[in-house]
């Protein structure tokens, strides 16, 4: 078995060449400190602080930092933890980038997952910063209500999922238009307490386009409904489009589904032909909120918006039916936009004007959208900040001082086998000294041999005291043959401190002195 070492220093003797070795280690520690303490502050003088951040950032990511990906080696570019993803379900309210309109979830199908029995199952999905691009108006539907003198539009969104991201998404939105400004959606829109007067629609943001067309747009529907056109007021008037093509977004001649209840309760079976009289002011007020989805969701849909052509094609005229006063129709005291005032003349309608390139700072050309189509919301995402400057120092100072240690250590070792493997052969020659030291050692040895033999049935506790040296020492201690303190004449040596060569064969024995007991030289 082998013993514990003992702790012991061994003198050593200087390098040969010591001068080259000190100069070389004076270079290489010069050359390097810097590049070790360099090293230290680009790993260890940062640490990762959650922040919120407006786009999703994956772990493959780069920083686009000093300490990136262009100044650094791969192997020393910081790596980030992945953002934090939202959960996405039934239920959820959100906007997109374009951030015109509020989302309510309706549905999540994940396409890659069924259950047992085949079925898929409504549920919470990650959600990473995934387009809407591919999302499209699927289904709208018009309330009219003349109690709440509301028009509203209710727009469903369907989209259909791709491979990076198979999930099936309907969602939907309602647009509501009033004659009072803290239930219409433009007031809503800007918020309560602000004077809509005030805000400058010369700017060429493709949002204030939008809100101008639908404001002027749901002026004519509030208007002319507001007007008693028939002989019983209609109460509420609800019309359902389903399953819109999506590459066309035209609605259909026919609805779905459409209802008008009197206000004297009487409701017919059959949409009362009498009422067609307003059957080009929802569509109109259909297609612009459509048209409106589209553009927000930022997908390749036809709309009015991208293609100023398309406002002719879906926007009618809408112009007084016949056997109605004009003045009982859109225009008249009241029948006024917040923004624009009165309908310029000589037009009926703000859908004809609109048609005829009026108001002059409403424009379609040009109008511009989202850079991109994604949820806006805010991800937790770890980001590198430079410590504070006590703890900086402290970091770069450990960390630089134990590299520094570590590359001294290896420094060292090559710098000693270097040296054994350069340094000229010498004689080998042992003092009073080493003897006794190699004598002590071999005692020892051979001690703790003995010992072991003595404890071999021991148990483990006894087994360990003994190596540690905790027992007392055997008294009477055997030598070594070959180091036998009374064998080949060591105590007729004195103590001189003179060095004395290597006891050898007669036949090897070399000596410099000419008075050399062998009378060998």
């Amino acid at each position: 078995m082998i013993p514990l070492p003992f702790l012991e220093y061994n003198l050593s003797h200087p390098h040969p060449k010591g001068h080259w070795f000190l100069l070389a280690t004076v270079v290489v520690f010069l050359a390097i400190t810097p590049v070790l303490v360099l090293v230290n502050f680009t790993t260890l003088g940062f640490e990762l602080v959650p922040r919120l951040q407006s786009e999703w950032r994956d772990a493959s990511a780069p920083l686009e930092t000093w300490w990136g990906t262009r100044r650094l080696p791969p192997l020393l570019r910081p790596r980030t933890p992945r953002c934090q993803p939202k959960d996405l379900g039934r239920g959820d309210n959100f906007r997109v980038t374009g951030s015109l309109f509020d989302y309510t979830v309706m549905s999540t199908w994940n396409t890659s997952h069924t259950n047992a029995t085949g079925v898929q199952d409504q549920e919470r999905v990650e959600y990473k910063g995934e387009s809407f691009a591919n999302c499209y108006v699927s289904t709208a539907r018009y309330d009219y209500s003349m109690a709440a003198q509301t028009h509203s539009v209710i727009v469903g969104v369907y989209c259909p999922g791709y491979k990076e991201y198979p999930i099936e998404l309907t969602m939907q939105t309602t647009v509501t238009f009033s004659w009072e400004l803290s239930q219409d959606f433009i007031g809503q829109y800007y918020g309560g307490g602000i004077d809509l007067d005030r805000i400058n629609f010369t700017t060429t943001d493709y949002r204030k386009t939008v809100l101008a067309v639908l404001e002027v747009i749901s002026t004519d529907a509030v208007s002319i409904f507001y007007k008693p056109n028939l002989p019983v007021p209609p109460l509420s008037i609800r019309v359902f489009f389903n399953k819109l093509d999506a590459e066309t977004a035209m609605l259909p001649d026919r609805t779905t589904t459409s209802r008008l209840t009197y206000v004297n309760g009487t409701q017919l079976d059959q949409y009362p032909s009498e009422a067609f009289i307003y059957i080009n002011t929802i569509y109109n007020l259909v297609y612009v909120v459509m048209d409106a989805v589209n553009h927000d969701l930022g997908n390749n849909a036809p709309n009015m918006f991208k293609n100023a052509s398309r406002l002719n094609e879906v926007v009618y005229n809408n112009t007084v039916p016949p056997g109605i006063n004009e003045t009982n129709w859109a225009t008249g005291v009241g029948n006024q936009s917040w923004y624009y005032g009165q309908i310029p003349s000589p037009f009926q309608t703000w859908a004809q004007a609109l048609r005829n390139g009026q108001p002059a700072n409403i424009s379609l050309a040009n109008v511009g959208g989202p850079d991109k189509s994604a949820m806006a919301t805010a991800y937790i995402c770890p980001t590198y900040e430079l410590k504070p400057t006590n703890a900086l120092l402290s970091s770069v100072f450990v960390g630089s001082a134990t590299m520094t240690l570590s590359i001294w250590g290896a420094w060292m070792f090559f710098t000693a086998f270097l040296a054994r493997r350069i340094m000229a052969p010498q004689v080998i020659c042992y003092c009073d000294d080493c003897k006794a030291r190699r004598l002590r050692e071999a005692m020892r040895l051979e001690e703790f041999r003995r010992r072991t033999a003595n404890l071999r049935g021991a148990g483990i506790f006894t087994n360990l005291l003994a190596r540690l040296g905790v027992t007392g020492r055997s008294k009477n201690i055997i030598y070594p043959e070959d180091l036998d303190p009374e064998d080949h004449g060591y105590n007729a040596v004195p103590h001189s401190g003179r060095p004395m060569l290597e006891h050898a064969s007669d036949s090897k024995k070399v000596s410099d002195f000419d008075d050399s007991p062998t009378g060998e030289k």
